[in-house]
C-alpha cells in the first residue's frame, strides 16, 4: 500500500513542519523614519556642498576677469604708450558711473575698458577716447568694491595714476568662504589673495 500523505517529514535534527509561522520582514514604522530622517540629512549635506563649490566657481571667475581686465589695461596702455583706464559702469551700461578717485564704491555692474587720449580718467568718445572692451555685471549677490575710487589708471609705462590699492569680492551668505582679493601696487601688477580683504566689503 502506497502512503503519501501529506505531514511533517524528516529532516536531520527533527522534522520540519509546513505552514507553521513566518519570521516578520519589511520595516517597522521606527526604522522607516528613522532611515527618511537619515536621507534628508544627507540631501541637506550635499546640497550645502553643491551650493559652496558653485559659489567659490563664481567667486574665482569674477575675480579671474577682473585680473584679466587689469592685466589687459597694463598692456594696453604700455603697447599703445598711452593712458587706459578701467572703470566702473553706472546707470547707463554704456558709460562711466563717474571720475572720482576717492572712496571704497560698489562694482558690481560691470566695468568699461577704454583708451583715454586726453588723460582726464573721464570716458569722452566725442573727444577721441576708444573703448577696447566691456565686461558684464558680476552675479547676483555678490559685492565687489574698489578702495580707489571710480577707475584704475595706468600709465603708459605700466604703473598706476594713483596710490595702491585694492579689490575685494564678498557674498554675504559664504561666511567669508567666497571672500577674493586682488590688490595692485604702484607697479600696477595684480597679486591675489583668498579669504583675506584689507577693508570691510560687507558690513
Amino acid at each position: 500500500m502506497c502512503t503519501d500523505a501529506v505531514g511533517p517529514r524528516p529532516v536531520a535534527g527533527g522534522y520540519r513542519r509546513f505552514g507553521g509561522p513566518r519570521a516578520p520582514s519589511g520595516f517597522t514604522l521606527i526604522e522607516l523614519l528613522l532611515a527618511l530622517t537619515l536621507l534628508a540629512i544627507l540631501t541637506l549635506m550635499v546640497t550645502a556642498g553643491l551650493q559652496g563649490l558653485v559659489g567659490a566657481s563664481r567667486a574665482d571667475s569674477v575675480i579671474n576677469q577682473l585680473r584679466t581686465a587689469l592685466n589687459l589695461a597694463r598692456s594696453e596702455a604700455v603697447m599703445r604708450g598711452t593712458s587706459v583706464v578701467i572703470c566702473r559702469v553706472g546707470a547707463n551700461p554704456q558709460q562711466c558711473a563717474g571720475d572720482q578717485a576717492t572712496g571704497k564704491l560698489e562694482w558690481g555692474q560691470g566695468w568699461i575698458l577704454y583708451q583715454d587720449r586726453n588723460n582726464n580718467k573721464s570716458l569722452e568718445l566725442s573727444s577721441g577716447d576708444q573703448i577696447l572692451r566691456q565686461f558684464e555685471p558680476v552675479p547676483a549677490g555678490f559685492v565687489l568694491k574698489w578702495n580707489r575710487g571710480d577707475y584704475v589708471a595706468y600709465q603708459p609705462s605700466g604703473s598706476l595714476f594713483s596710490l595702491s590699492g585694492s579689490f575685494c569680492l564678498d557674498h554675504p551668505h559664504s561666511d567669508g568662504a567666497w571672500r577674493r582679493e586682488l590688490r595692485i601696487p604702484y607697479t600696477g601688477r595684480v597679486r591675489g589673495t583668498e579669504d583675506d580683504c584689507s577693508f570691510v566689503v560687507i558690513p
